[in-house]
C-alpha cells in the first residue's frame, strides 16, 4: 500500500507546481487540480488493487481534456480573431497554431526543402512550431504511441464516444490487419502528396477535428466542399463508428500522426507484453483494443506483444483473465524480474515497475498538457452561467 501512497504524493507535488501554482493558485486550478489529484489516485488505488482496473480514469481523463480542450482552443480563436475561421490575415502573419498532425505531414517536404508547408509561426505562440516540436520529441522518447491513449486532445472524443454504448454491433476484429495497412498506406501517400502540392492536404481536405477547431470559410466552393467532408468524417468517424464498434476508428484508420507514432514507437522505453505461456487464446483482449492492435493470428502465434500500433492503453490489461499482459521495459529487464527477499527491496522493485513508472509519466505529460484550455474553459463556462 505504501507505494501508491508515495506515487500519489509526487503525483500531488506535479500537479501543485504545473497546474495550481502555475495558474496563481485560482480557484479554478485548485478545482481541476484536485480533480486530478482524484483521478490518478483512483487509478493508482484500482491498479494496486487489480491490474487493469484503472483504466477508467484513463478514459475520463482523456475524454473530458478533447472536450475542454475544444472549448478554451475556440475560445482562443474567437479572442484573437473573432471567429473560428481562418482569415486571409490570419495566413498571411502564419498565425495559425500549429498542429502535431502536420509533423509526418510535412516532414518529407521539410527535409527536401526546409519548407514549413503550415502557416505557424516558429516561435512566440501558444502552439507555435517549435513548442509542438519539442513536446512531440519528449512525449516520443518517452510515451511512444501512448501519445494517443494518455494526452492525445482530439482522441478523447473517439475515446468518449467509443464507450457510449453497451455492445458492440460492428465485430472489426476479422479486419484489423486491412485497417492498420490502410493507415500506414494513407500516411505514405500524404507524406508525398503534402510533398508535391507543399501543402498540407490532411488539414485541408480530411481533418474531422476541423468542426471542433477551426477551418477555412465556406464561402467558395472548394471551401464548402472541404466543410462538408469535415461534417461527414467527424460524425462518420468520430462519433457513429465508434458508438458501433466500441473502437477509436478515426485514431486507428485515418490519422496520419497515429501511424507516425507506430513508427517512432521504438524510441519509447516502454512496450506491452504478451505472456504465451499464460494466454489461453480466449481473445478478449483482440476484443476490446480500441486500436486493432491486437489481431486473432497474433494470439495464435503466440507473439510476444501486440501489433505495432499498439497505444498502451491497458484496456487489454483489464479483460485478460489470466494476466498474461503486462507493462514492460525494451532494454534488459533482468533486475526487475527476480522476487526480492525483503519488504523494502520488493517496495523498491514495485515502485520502479514499469507499469508504475509509465502511468506516472503519462499523467503527468496529460496533466501539463491539460491545465491551460482545461482551466480557461471552466473560467469561460462559469462566466456564461454567472451572466
Amino acid at each position: 500500500m505504501i507505494v501508491p501512497v508515495i506515487l500519489c504524493g509526487l503525483m500531488s507535488i506535479v500537479i501543485l507546481f504545473f497546474v495550481i501554482a502555475n495558474n496563481g493558485f485560482s480557484a479554478v486550478s485548485i478545482f481541476y487540480g484536485l480533480f486530478l489529484m482524484f483521478l490518478y489516485g483512483g487509478m493508482t488505488f484500482a491498479e494496486n488493487k487489480k491490474k487493469g482496473s484503472g483504466t477508467v480514469y484513463r478514459r475520463i481523463f482523456l475524454t473530458t481534456y478533447a472536450v475542454f480542450f475544444c472549448i478554451g482552443f475556440i475560445a482562443n480563436l474567437f479572442a484573437e480573431r473573432g471567429s473560428m475561421a481562418i482569415t486571409n490575415e490570419a495566413l498571411a502573419t502564419c498565425e495559425l497554431p500549429f498542429c502535431h498532425i502536420v509533423i509526418p505531414q510535412g516532414l518529407l517536404s521539410y527535409l527536401a526543402t526546409q519548407t514549413v508547408i503550415f502557416p505557424a509561426r516558429v516561435s512566440g505562440h501558444f502552439a507555435s512550431i517549435a513548442s509542438m516540436l519539442a513536446i512531440w520529441l519528449v512525449f516520443t522518447l518517452v510515451l511512444g504511441r501512448g501519445w494517443c491513449a494518455w494526452v492525445c486532445f482530439y482522441g478523447g472524443w473517439d475515446e468518449g464516444f467509443s464507450h457510449v454504448a453497451k455492445k458492440r454491433r460492428i465485430n472489426l476484429l476479422a479486419h484489423n490487419k486491412e485497417i492498420r495497412e490502410f493507415q500506414f498506406g494513407f500516411l505514405f501517400f500524404l507524406a508525398l502528396a503534402c510533398f508535391g502540392t507543399m501543402s498540407a492536404l490532411y488539414c485541408d481536405w480530411f481533418c474531422p477535428y476541423k468542426i471542433v477547431t477551426e477551418f477555412f470559410p465556406m464561402t467558395t466552393i472548394p471551401g464548402l466542399i472541404a466543410g462538408i467532408i469535415f461534417i461527414g468524417l467527424f460524425l462518420g468517424l468520430v462519433v457513429v463508428l465508434p458508438i458501433l464498434t466500441k473502437r477509436r476508428t478515426q485514431c486507428s484508420l485515418l490519422c496520419p500522426f497515429g501511424a507516425f507514432a507506430s513508427l517512432t514507437d521504438k524510441l519509447s522505453p516502454f512496450k506491452m507484453r504478451i505472456d504465451s505461456a499464460k494466454c489461453k487464446g480466449c481473445m478478449k483482449c483482440a476484443q476490446v483494443c480500441p486500436f486493432g492492435a491486437i489481431d486473432v493470428a497474433t494470439i495464435q502465434q503466440k507473439k510476444a506483444s501486440p501489433e505495432i500500433t499498439c497505444a498502451k492503453c491497458g484496456e487489454c490489461i483489464a479483460v485478460c483473465p489470466e494476466k498474461a499482459i503486462s507493462y514492460q521495459f525494451r532494454f534488459n529487464k533482468a533486475c526487475y524480474s527476480p522476487e526480492s527477499k525483503t519488504k523494502f527491496a520488493k517496495g523498491i522493485q514495485k515502485f520502479f515497475a514499469p507499469e508504475n513508472l509509465f502511468r506516472f509519466a503519462a499523467f503527468t505529460f496529460g496533466a501539463i498538457m491539460s491545465q491551460t484550455f482545461t482551466i480557461n474553459s471552466i473560467e469561460i463556462i462559469l462566466k456564461f452561467f454567472a451572466h
